[in-house]
C-alpha cells in the first residue's frame, strides 16, 4: 500500500510534468525549425539578388563596350587600319574597364571587317580565328540572341587548345547603333567563377550547410563548401538536379541517403537558381539544447515530488504496516494477536474487523478438527463401496465361464462384453482413459446390442490405429451410438438394412470422430432439441451430456455437429484435442478446461 500510494502520487504529477515538458520541447523545436526555414529563405533570396546584380553588371559592361563610339567606329570601317589614335583610346578604355571589374578574365572582340582585339588578365591563350569560330555552336547561339547577352558554362570554344578554366563566357553580337540591321562583330567576356564563389562563401549559415548555384542549363556554377561526392553527383545525375530545382521554397529532400532541409530561390532574369542544403541531422542537434533544459527542469521537479510522495505515503500506511506485522505473527502460529485501534477511519475499522476475525478463527479451529474426522470416516465408507464392483466382476466372470463350459457361446460372449463394458465404464473412478479403451467400450456395447437386435443394423468400424494412445473423456461415443441403435433403426424397413458406421481419424491437432447411420433421420427442430434439451426432460440426455462435457472441458469449438435428413439418416461429428499424457490432462482439468 505504501508503494501504491507513492506510485499514485508520483504518476499523478509525472503525467502533467511529462506533458508540459513534451509540449514545451515540441514548441521550441518547431519554432527553431521555422526560424531556420525563414533564415534560409531570406539568405537564398539575398544571395540570388547579389549574384543577379553581378550578372546584370557584366551584361551592362558588355552593352557599354558594344555601344562605345570608338569600337563602333573601328568595326564600321571596311577593313582594319594600322595602329592609330583610336586604337590607343580603345586599348586604354578596355584595359581600365578590365582592371575595374576584377571578375573579367579576358576580353575578345571580333569584327566583321577582320578586326580582332584580345586581352587576358592572367595568361595569354591562342584564340580561334573569327572565320573558323563562326561555325561553332557558341557563335550560332550568340547570333541567335540578336544583340542580347548569351551565357555559356565553358569558355573553351573560343580557344585553339581547350582547357578547363574556372570561368564562364558572356557573349553578344555587336550591331550598328544607327543601323541595327548592320552586324559589326561579336564581343566575348570571360567571367571568373571565383567571384561568385567568394560571394557565396562569405555567407555563413551552419557548419554543414552548403550553398549551390545552378545556371539555366542545370550546370553547377558554384558551391559554398567543396564536396567532391556532391559535385560528382550533380555533374552526372541530371534527373536528380531537375528534381532538386523543381522544389518550391523550403522542403525536405533526400540526397545521397541524407535528408536535407532544402531552400531554393530563383534568379528570374537569368533563370539561375540558388539552393541551400542543411542536413536535418544538424537541425536535430540544435534541438538538443532545448531537450537538455527540459530534462533538467523535469528531473528537478520529479525529485521534489518523490520526497513529498514518500512522506505522504508513509504517514498513511504506517497503521497498515502494524496490522500486517500482527497478521504475519498470526500466520506463524500466534493465535492470540490483537492490534490497538487508535483511529475511527477506514484503517481503524479494518483493525477492529481483524480483531474480530482472530477470535472467530480460534473458534473455527475446533470445527475444522471435527470436520477432518468426519472426512476420514467418509473415505472409509468409499473404500468399502469399492468391494461391490469387484463382486460384480467376479459374478460376471463366473457366468461367462459357466456358459463356456455348457457350450452357450452366445451367452458367454454377451456376458464377457457386459463385463468389459462395466470395467471400462467404471475405470477405477477416473473420468478419462485412452481412445483405445473408448473403442473397446464401444465394441463391447455394440456386441451386446447386436446380440439383442441381430437383424436391426450392421456395424462398420473404421478407426485409425494412431489415435488409440491419446486420452479422452469417458463415454464420449457410447451415448451417441446408443441413440442411433435405439432410435434410428426402430422403424427400419426390411428392404433397407440398417448400417451404423463409426470412423475415427487423426487430423492435424485433433481427433475427428464420425458416427453415421442410414436410419429414419430427424427434422431440424428435433436436432436442436437433441443438443439443447432441457435438464428436466428425459429424452436425449446422453447426447446432450456429451455435448456439454466436450464444451466444458475443451471449448465451444468442440461442440457436437449434427446433420440429419428425414428418411436418409443422421451423421454426428465430434472432435477432441490431442492429449498425450495424464499430466497434460490434469493441467487441462485443473484449469477448468479451455
Amino acid at each position: 500500500m505504501h508503494n501504491k500510494i507513492f506510485v499514485y502520487f508520483f504518476i499523478m504529477i509525472l503525467i502533467p510534468v511529462i506533458s508540459l515538458g513534451t509540449f514545451s520541447y515540441l514548441m521550441a523545436t518547431n519554432f527553431l525549425q521555422t526560424q531556420t526555414e525563414n533564415n534560409q529563405t531570406q539568405i537564398s533570396r539575398l544571395i540570388g539578388k547579389n549574384i543577379g546584380m553581378m550578372l546584370s553588371d557584366a551584361q551592362d559592361i558588355s552593352d557599354f563596350i558594344g555601344n562605345n563610339e570608338t569600337i563602333q567606329s573601328i568595326l564600321s570601317e571596311p577593313a582594319p587600319k594600322q595602329t592609330s589614335y583610336s586604337d590607343s583610346n580603345l586599348y586604354n578604355f578596355l584595359a581600365n574597364l578590365k582592371r575595374a571589374k576584377t571578375y573579367i578574365t579576358f576580353i575578345i572582340l571580333y569584327g566583321e571587317n577582320g578586326y580582332m582585339y584580345r586581352d587576358f588578365v592572367n595568361f595569354y591563350r591562342q584564340v580561334i580565328p573569327y572565320s573558323d569560330f563562326k561555325n561553332s555552336t557558341t557563335y550560332m547561339a550568340t547570333a541567335a540572341k540578336d544583340g542580347k547577352p548569351h551565357w555559356e558554362f565553358y569558355t573553351s570554344p573560343l580557344f585553339t587548345y581547350p582547357h578547363s578554366y574556372n570561368e564562364m563566357l558572356l557573349g553578344r553580337r555587336i550591331v550598328n547603333i544607327y543601323e541595327p540591321d548592320q552586324k559589326l562583330g561579336a564581343l566575348y567576356l570571360g567571367f571568373n567563377r571565383e567571384a561568385i564563389d567568394e560571394s557565396i562563401k562569405q555567407v555563413s549559415i551552419g557548419k554543414s550547410t552548403n550553398i549551390l548555384l545552378f545556371d539555366d542549363n542545370y550546370n553547377l556554377v558554384s558551391m559554398g563548401q567543396e564536396n567532391r561526392e556532391l559535385r560528382t553527383e550533380m555533374a552526372e545525375n541530371l534527373e536528380l538536379k531537375k528534381s532538386l530545382l523543381q522544389l518550391k521554397n523550403t522542403a525536405t529532400f533526400k540526397l545521397m541517403n541524407v535528408n536535407y532541409l532544402t531552400t531554393t530561390s530563383s534568379i528570374d532574369t537569368f533563370g539561375w537558381t540558388v539552393v541551400i542544403l542543411t542536413p536535418m541531422e544538424e537541425i536535430t542537434k540544435q534541438h538538443a539544447l532545448f531537450l537538455k533544459i527540459t530534462i533538467v527542469l523535469s528531473l528537478s521537479l520529479l525529485i521534489v515530488i518523490t520526497v513529498i510522495s514518500a512522506l505522504l505515503s508513509r504517514g498513511i500506511t504506517q497503521p497498515v504496516k502494524t496490522l500486517l506485522r500482527s497478521m504475519h505473527n498470526f500466520k506463524r502460529g500466534d493465535f492470540n494477536q490483537q492490534v490497538t485501534v487508535q483511529s475511527r477511519d477506514e484503517i481503524g475499522m479494518l483493525g477492529h474487523k481483524y480483531n474480530e476475525m482472530v477470535s472467530e478463527l480460534n473458534d473455527l479451529i475446533h470445527k475444522v478438527y471435527v470436520s477432518q474426522t468426519n472426512q476420514k470416516m467418509i473415505e472409509l465408507r468409499n473404500l468399502q463401496s469399492q468391494i461391490e464392483p469387484h463382486f460384480l466382476y467376479n459374478t460376471l466372470d463366473f457366468i461367462f465361464l459357466n456358459s463356456k463350459i455348457n457350450g452357450d457361446n452366445q451367452t458367454a460372449e454377451v456376458v464377457y462384453s457386459l463385463s468389459q463394458l462395466f470395467r471400462l465404464s467404471l475405470n477405477k473412478g477416473q473420468d478419462y482413459y485412452t481412445v483405445g479403451d473408448e473403442l473397446k467400450q464401444i465394441k463391447a456395447y455394440i456386441r451386446i446390442q447386436h446380440a439383442r437386435f441381430p437383424n436391426r443394423f450392421t456395424p462398420e468400424l473404421d478407426m485409425d490405429d494412431a489415435i488409440e494412445p491419446y486420452l479422452t473423456l469417458k463415454l464420449v461415443l457410447q451415448p451417441i451410438v446408443e441413440n442411433a441403435i435405439l432410435h434410428a433403426f426402430n422403424k427400419q424397413s426390411p428392404d433397407k438394412p440398417g448400417v451404423l458406421r463409426i470412423c475415427g481419424k487423426l487430423e492435424h491437432d485433433h481427433i475427428h470422430f464420425l458416427i453415421e447411420d442410414n436410419g429414419c433421420g430427424m427434422p431440424p427442430d428435433q436436432v436442436e432439441r437433441l443438443l439443447e434439451v432441457p435438464k428436466q426432460s428425459r429424452g436425449g440426455y446422453g447426447v446432450r451430456n456429451v455435448n456439454e462435457r466436450l464444451q466444458m472441458l475443451f471449448g465451444r469449438r468442440y461442440a457436437l455437429v449434427i446433420h440429419s435428413h428425414i428418411g436418409q439418416g443422421t451423421a454426428i461429428s465430434l472432435r477432441i484435442p490431442l492429449i498425450h499424457s495424464e499430466e497434460q490432462w490434469r493441467e487441462l482439468y485443473e484449469s477448468d478446461g479451455h
